[in-house]
């Protein structure tokens, strides 16, 4: 739009300076000619502007440690809250999504009772069963409660990296595997599930709901506010890079995207968690 804009105000303003004919084969007015140019300048104006932020509805708490924030049709970001030792609460996102009375979670709670209060909620207030869940890695804020999603009776999808490295660590390990990538189902909603490249961790996956044009890139992308990188003890700072351009030209349509930690916003959390890669390239 911006360069449309830029591009119909250069052309019409160096058309009328010519005073070259109109469609009708006249010259055009000085009330005319002042006519477009305010009409030019109004479309210069609104290039200008940047995409309208998309509106965004009041978090709750259902519990404590543990609320949610609708984004889309059947789409909420939940947050729950651990207390890390020398760190404090530490909040981590992931979603939840129902249709159809069915309900999934991408990337789970820290624990397993927190995950029980959001299977209970999605019973309790639209009457679906948590039927699928996917942790994005291994570490726990994307995998802590899959022992009680599973006496759920959940389906838990995980990549075949993130099994290997479950079963080395004594975890919890979620029961379908795939290869880079694979489709799950919540009703008639789609989930696509996509390794792109290690980064935040060697298994970090993103999930695209295609309906709703909402990415969860979880710890992989960084919020807004983030300053750095965060933990990557566990990843490759070599390969995060090119492993974000992948998402970028996969994903820069997205209407929503939600980090791992911190406020969701649009593909700028993408370019921004680039730019902290450069940043820690830098003092590396």
């Amino acid at each position: 739009m911006r360069r449309m804009a830029l591009t119909v105000g250069v052309c019409s303003a160096g058309w009328i300076a010519r005073g070259e004919n109109n469609m009708d084969g006249r010259f055009l007015s000085v009330r005319n000619r002042t006519g477009l140019v305010i009409a030019c300048a109004c479309l210069l104006l609104t290039g200008c502007q940047s995409k309208p932020a998309v509106p965004r509805a009041e978090s709750f708490q259902i519990a404590p440690g543990v609320s949610l924030q609708p984004i889309a049709d059947g789409v909420w970001v939940h947050t729950t809250y651990f207390d890390l030792p020398n760190y404090g609460p530490c909040p981590a996102n992931g979603l939840l999504v129902i249709d159809a009375n069915e309900a999934m979670l991408i990337d789970l709670p820290w624990t397993d009772e927190q995950t029980g209060v959001l299977c209970d909620w999605a019973a309790k207030n639209h009457g679906a069963q948590m039927k699928v869940v996917v942790p994005t890695h291994f570490h726990q804020d994307c995998m802590g409660g899959l022992t009680e999603a599973h006496r759920r009776g959940a389906t838990s999808y995980g990549l075949d990296k993130t099994i290997k490295i479950a079963r080395e660590k004594g975890l919890p390990v979620p029961k379908v595997s795939y290869q880079l990538r694979t489709m799950v189902h919540c009703g008639p909603t789609v989930a696509l599930l996509t390794f792109m490249g290690p980064g935040h961790t060697m298994d970090n996956v993103v999930v695209w709901l295609p309906k709703q044009g909402v990415l969860f890139g979880g710890c992989l992308i960084k919020s807004v506010d983030s300053q750095s990188l965060g933990n990557t003890a566990d990843g490759d700072l070599d390969a995060y890079p090119t492993t974000l351009l992948k998402v970028r030209s996969a994903y820069s349509h997205a209407k929503i995207v939600v980090p791992g930690h911190g406020d969701w916003g649009g593909p700028e959390l993408i370019e921004h968690t680039l730019k902290l890669c450069q940043g820690a390239e830098s003092k590396r």
